[in-house]
């Protein structure tokens, strides 16, 4: 009996670290990230996520995550620079949610954004990019954005080429008030 007690604490114990290992991350302070950061990024992506408007990034295994504070006219300027993005599927998520807050991993969130840059490698979670060859998978880079006072939907300039998506807050809670 204690052999199998001893068996099932190391399977316990080797599950517990792996997904210690699995989840792996860190912080991207305000200030530039390095050019050459990630080399397999679309051109022109550390250019867009170094302006003067990020707040916080942090990164997660294999996707980066960028915070930004601004107005309507900061964002159609960076919307702007997103839609020359290459190699990536262009889109605009908008969030009619409570404004999100960010802050240092493992940390207490206390950072107001009114836009996130999501920049994730294909094959590691959504969004895919059904473009790329599997062999050579690149990233997808994907706007999410909280419409609110500093940003109004009667003020947003999407470039022609970048999709728009609803986050689906509007429709769950229209969906809710139907429920009985």
């Amino acid at each position: 009996m204690s052999r199998m007690i001893y068996c099932a604490f190391v399977v316990l114990l080797v599950a517990a670290s792996a997904s210690e290992a699995f989840a792996l991350g860190g912080d991207h302070p305000p200030g530039a990230i390095a050019q050459d950061y990630n080399k397999e990024w679309p051109k022109g992506l550390p250019a867009l996520i170094n302006s003067s408007e990020r707040a916080w990034g942090q990164w997660v295994n294999q996707g980066d995550f960028f915070y930004y504070r601004g107005d309507a006219d900061a964002f159609n300027a960076f919307l702007a620079s997103y839609g020359k993005l290459p190699s990536t599927p262009l889109a605009v998520v908008l969030h009619a949610a409570a404004k999100p807050l960010t802050g240092p991993l493992g940390g207490e969130q206390q950072i107001p954004y009114d836009w996130n840059v999501e920049v994730m490698r294909r094959g590691w979670g959504p969004p895919l990019d059904p473009t790329q060859p599997k062999n050579d998978p690149g990233y997808v880079v994907t706007v999410h954005v909280w419409l609110g006072e500093a940003i109004s939907l009667d003020r947003l300039v999407v470039p022609k080429q970048v999709e728009i998506r609803s986050a689906g807050e509007i429709e769950q809670f229209i969906n809710s008030h139907r429920d009985p």
